[in-house]
């Protein structure tokens, strides 16, 4: 790519370093129950799950958004909501209602950031420049989960409090966003009837959507599912072993660059993986409940964060590119939107969900959140869905 491209690049894809700002606070859900010990711990691990509300809501009148604001202009006011939501709570902590308040505000910007991007991206990249700044996107957000992760582990190791100052480096991102990012222009109508046609593009748009869409929402629900049952028992687990914040969140950033190391060499992976990379994604997933749940070495623990890592960035960087294929410039907005809506309703009803079954936090947990990769990969290797799309794709270009 050219040197242009590179800076675009990198003022679009920063704004994926905040997409995990919310695992530090997972990490400390073990610390923060404590300091609540009259609310029930399946409230204070909303703290992990909650920030799907805002991303819900966000997802929902994202496209609205598209037609008042530019893009860019969009995400730099998605950086400014996870900063401010983010940061009360390091001066306002003794309510826990107003920490989750805090945390649906800090959804809101991260979910409007996950629905902007690859807008951007698809807009600002064709072909393979494409195909490789969305491999970039979900490595970045690793490696923003495996620093601020780290710094919360820093900040919160003595007071759970003091980690939601990693917050201000949202200041950072928006300068950096501010300055790399090329000026667009807004989604702009031509006649009074516009809103009745947006409306009535809507429902056309989702009806005509290739089918594989809908089953690639179907692996992104899945997906939420898996990470966030992960996300929010990874520090009860590892707390009834009798390690602390800082060992979890420890563990959880150095674990990152099993990531950050599977984005690098996608490409490469992808000739092993061939047609399957989801669901070796998933596999991967699996792998790290188990190194977790039934190992007490750190080592271990750290390659069961990889694992996790691993897993995210092969399902994230392939589905979107494979949904940006399989969509057209107009549709892949709303098929973007409708995906995060999808994914964080996911996230936010897993706690609800696993307490409805009666599956208690922690160990027990984790075993469900095995099943659902396991089921997920095995489904996805034994419909051969991987070549499916592939050959969707030929089809499509072939037709064009």
């Amino acid at each position: 790519m050219t040197k242009k491209q590179i800076s675009k690049a990198i003022g679009i894809l920063s704004m994926n370093l905040l997409l995990m700002l919310g695992t530090a606070v997972t990490s400390a859900i073990a610390a923060i129950a404590k300091s609540f010990p009259r609310e029930p711990v399946s409230k204070v691990q909303l703290l992990g799950s909650i920030p799907h509300l805002g991303q819900i809501i966000a997802s929902i009148i994202f496209t609205y958004l598209t037609f008042k604001l530019t893009r860019k202009n969009i995400g730099l006011l998605a950086i400014a909501f996870v900063g401010i939501g983010g940061l009360i709570p390091a001066i306002y902590n003794s309510n826990l209602n107003l920490i989750l308040a805090c945390m649906v505000l800090v959804g809101f910007g991260t979910g409007t950031i996950t629905n902007v991007v690859p807008v951007l991206l698809q807009e600002n990249f064709e072909g393979e420049a494409r195909a490789t700044t969305m491999g970039w996107a979900t490595g970045v957000t690793n490696v923003g989960m495996m620093i601020f992760t780290a710094l919360g582990g820093i900040l919160g190791g003595a007071n759970w409090r003091n980690l939601f100052w990693i917050y201000s480096l949202a200041l950072i991102i928006f300068i950096l966003a501010y300055v790399l990012i090329p000026r667009d222009v807004k989604l702009t109508g031509n006649s009074k009837n516009n809103k009745k046609s947006e409306k009535t593009n809507f429902w056309v748009l989702m009806k005509h959507l290739n089918g594989y869409v809908y089953a690639i929402y179907l692996i992104n629900f899945m997906l939420s599912m898996a990470m966030m049952t992960f996300l929010s028992n990874q520090s009860i687990v590892l707390s009834s072993q009798g390690k602390g914040t800082s060992y979890v969140a420890m563990v959880t950033a150095i674990g990152n660059v099993g990531g950050i190391i599977t984005a690098a060499f996608l490409k490469y992976i992808r000739k092993f993986t061939k047609n399957d990379s989801i669901a070796y994604g998933f596999i991967a997933f699996a792998l790290s409940f188990i190194c977790i749940a039934f190992f007490k070495n750190i080592i271990i623990h750290i390659i069961g964060n990889a694992f996790s890592g691993m897993g995210i960035v092969l399902v994230n960087a392939t589905a979107p590119y494979e949904m940006s294929i399989l969509t057209t410039k107009k549709e892949f907005p709303l098929a973007v939107s409708t995906n995060t809506i999808l994914g964080s309703i996911a996230g936010m009803i897993v706690p609800l969900i696993l307490a409805a079954l009666k599956i208690k936090p922690g160990f027990n947990s984790f075993m469900a959140g095995i099943i659902i990769s396991v089921f997920t990969a095995l489904t996805l290797f034994v419909t051969r869905f991987g070549t499916r799309v592939e050959k969707q794709q030929i089809k499509e270009n072939g037709g064009n």
